[in-house]
């Protein structure tokens, strides 16, 4: 007999953020986070070594961006790239290019941008080079 597990229980509770930049905050310059960042003022720099970044509703950010995960409700003015998730929740606001493993946007996003899916592993650098030898023999005939 075969089971299946609900999703709500195979994932794991959101961390809880271990910096924050509170509303009416403002921040400029280089954060170094081991953990999980939440912001929810604004802040114009760069982030180092962070796990996580959550930008909340109220929340801006004015930067380039590079964490392993992220979760925009507020704004983001900058590109994003993550090797893992990055998720767009309704109401956030996004200007710049997304690159990730995967990509959750919901209805209501605001997204001026392009999207590219990061690709892990030697398996996805065989994989392009057979559709790139596969796309290139289609356009020689």
């Amino acid at each position: 007999m075969m089971k299946f597990r609900s999703r709500q229980n195979s994932e794991s509770p959101p961390q809880t953020p271990n910096t924050l930049i509170g509303v009416g905050s403002t921040l400029r310059g280089t954060v170094m986070v081991g953990g999980t960042l939440r912001i929810e003022g604004e802040f114009e720099g760069d982030v180092l070594n962070c796990e996580r970044l959550e930008i909340g509703e109220h929340g801006i950010m004015r930067a380039d961006i590079e964490v392993k995960t992220a979760e925009v409700l507020g704004k983001v003015f900058g590109s994003i790239r993550a090797l893992g998730v990055v998720e767009l929740r309704s109401g956030a606001h996004v200007e710049g290019d997304v690159a990730a493993g995967s990509v959750v946007m919901e209805p209501g996003v605001f997204f001026n941008g392009r999207c590219t899916m990061v690709e892990n592993g030697p398996e996805a650098i065989s994989v392009q080079t057979e559709v790139n030898r596969h796309h290139r023999a289609l356009v020689r005939d």
